[in-house]
């Protein structure tokens, strides 16, 4: 049996992987690990995926390995994107804290109660002021649930409100 073994480890260290090694000699992937780590030929991981992206046999083939494009396809992949994104986009994305922000056009990645604020007042906001959402709701960008605000007096309207909560309980 010591043979088979022999055989075994001179496979994997010739460059095949565990998986394969076991199917040849018809054992389980865990039992060929053990036979090779104990004669000291196992690979770390890094070196197996190395050995694997090497022989296209990681992922696509392509994984690691620089590709060039040449102007016309790159073109052509641009043009596809671009048509995609207009026939897929919505053009309006919820983000973790819960304000709407455009996602394409000229505002991209801009808060869409900002923006709307802005066109009503016909200027950009200014550094000192806020918009505040009077419902609370941050995806609530209508016109009369808007309202603007310096900064210190959007604060001292939550520090109120938050006392107000506070006494209630």
């Amino acid at each position: 049996m010591a043979g088979k073994w022999d055989l075994l480890i001179s496979d994997y260290r010739s460059g095949m992987s565990l998986p394969t090694v076991a199917g040849r000699y018809g054992i389980s992937t865990s039992a060929a690990r053990y036979h090779v780590k104990k004669a000291g030929a196992l690979r770390s991981r890094a070196d197996a995926v190395r050995l694997a992206a090497s022989q296209g046999k990681h992922g696509s083939g392509l994984r690691g390995r620089k590709r060039s494009f040449s102007t016309e396809h790159r073109a052509a992949i641009s043009a596809h994107r671009k048509a995609w994104g207009e026939a897929n986009a919505a053009g309006l994305s919820i983000k973790p804290n819960g304000y709407v922000e455009y996602t394409r056009g000229p505002h991209k990645g801009r808060a869409v109660h900002v923006v709307s604020m802005e066109q009503r007042i016909g200027r950009r906001l200014n550094p000192d002021e806020i918009v505040h959402h009077i419902d609370g709701d941050r995806a609530n960008n209508h016109d009369n649930n808007l309202a603007l605000m310096t900064r210190s007096a959007h604060t001292r309207l939550h520090r109120r409100e938050q006392k107000l909560a506070k006494g209630a309980k």
